[in-house]
């Protein structure tokens, strides 16, 4: 069952806006651009799959178990660090989307996150974890965590023509994010915890 929010009245999946451009616009806006300066951005994007791959049965425990526990484990300057990271890259200019024309500050980063108690706006599970990383600190299978993987959303994605005004912005999930069409209230795969 899919959960209705003041913010967001949608009743199946199929009415939710895509969120990143299929390969096929992607490959479009790429033609348009000289041929050298093209093949810089096909060497450092990885664009999501249009599908998530089958859930992983790979389990493990989560790092927090609730709001309180995650404030109480992570220092301020953590939590500040963290969130400049998330608004720096809401600030970038995107392939498919130029720049923004509203810059969001680490404090409305900050304040979304608190607001939110770190539960994704769309599922609902405590996303508080940073996305794994292997050993040489380049990214790892993140896929039986996805949902507890903390992430800046966009209820319309930039993509979409959103922008970064404050009320455009959510916090998420990762796996929320990249894919709209699994945002199911309370899910229990990929990760997902519920606290009470």
């Amino acid at each position: 069952m899919v959960k209705t929010t003041r913010r967001m009245k949608m009743t199946k999946p199929n009415d939710w806006p895509r969120e990143v451009p299929t390969v096929l616009e992607l490959n479009a806006r790429l033609a348009e651009l000289p041929p050298d300066e093209a093949d810089k951005i096909r060497a450092r994007i990885s664009p999501a799959p249009s599908r998530p791959a089958v859930s992983s049965t790979e389990q493990s425990e989560p790092l927090y178990v609730s709001w309180d526990d995650f404030l109480s484990c992570t220092p301020e300057s953590k939590i500040r660090d963290w969130c400049s990271r998330k608004a720096k890259k809401a600030n970038q200019a995107r392939l498919m989307s130029g720049p923004p024309s509203i810059r969001v500050t680490t404090s409305q980063v900050m304040d979304i996150l608190y607001k939110a108690k770190g539960l994704c706006s769309h599922c609902g599970s405590l996303a508080v974890e940073r996305r794994p990383s292997s050993p040489n600190g380049g990214p790892a299978p993140w896929g039986h965590v996805g949902r507890r993987i903390g992430s800046l959303g966009h209820m319309q994605s930039r993509f979409q023509g959103g922008d970064n005004n404050l009320d455009n912005l959510v916090w998420s999930c990762l796996w929320c994010n990249t894919w709209t069409d699994q945002r199911i209230w309370h899910a229990s795969s990929n990760g997902g915890i519920y606290p009470e």
